[in-house]
């Protein structure tokens, strides 16, 4: 019973809370006003504030299918998968591309028939497709270097790489991706 009292309480408080506010307040019709005819409709009322949202097209792919055919890259036809990957671990869509481009010249230099173009597990490891190794290497950039917050080459380049200069490099890469994303 005390439960469905305080409930009851905090129902009403909110309630005119919500009819106090100006905000709310000013969209209600006001039946007596003073020398001021009341709107009939929230639409009428001149307060009331409109925006347009357009939504722009997600060309990211577009864009990397673009750039990896400029580097005669075997990654064309996969530009879509890099982009739902990245989005997938919540990396930067610039971030797997651009160590591929530092690793394995964007695909052209890598083990026989190993698809690792990331230099994974210093360029060790056998992946059966590319999709496949840009899966394992997104979902391990995310869960062995950075499980949460923001992924940089920098955040990552000690553990990722032995070189000091990896993360300046790979940076360079994303750099020039979105460049030639923004022509």
């Amino acid at each position: 019973m005390l439960k469905r009292l305080l409930r009851t309480a905090a129902m009403i408080t909110v309630f005119s809370g919500l009819v106090i506010s100006p905000t709310i307040s000013n969209l209600v019709p006001q039946t007596e006003t003073p020398n001021v005819s009341a709107p009939t409709t929230a639409l009428e009322n001149k307060n009331l504030m409109v925006d347009t949202v357009v939504a722009k097209k997600d060309d990211r792919a577009e864009k990397l299918a673009s750039y990896f055919a400029t580097k005669n890259s075997p990654f064309v036809p996969y530009a879509e998968d890099f982009v739902a990957i990245s989005d997938k671990y919540d990396l930067d869509w610039t971030l797997l591309p651009s160590i591929a481009g530092l690793e394995s010249s964007f695909g052209l230099q890598v083990p026989f028939l190993s698809f690792n173009p990331y230099g994974w597990n210093n360029g060790k490891y056998r992946f059966q497709s590319w999709v496949q190794a840009t899966e394992v290497v997104a979902a391990g950039i995310r869960s062995r270097y950075a499980p949460s917050g923001e992924v940089t080459p920098f955040r990552i380049g000690r553990m990722y790489a032995e070189s000091p200069t990896w993360a300046v490099r790979v940076s360079r890469y994303q750099a020039e991706i979105l460049r030639f994303a923004a022509e």
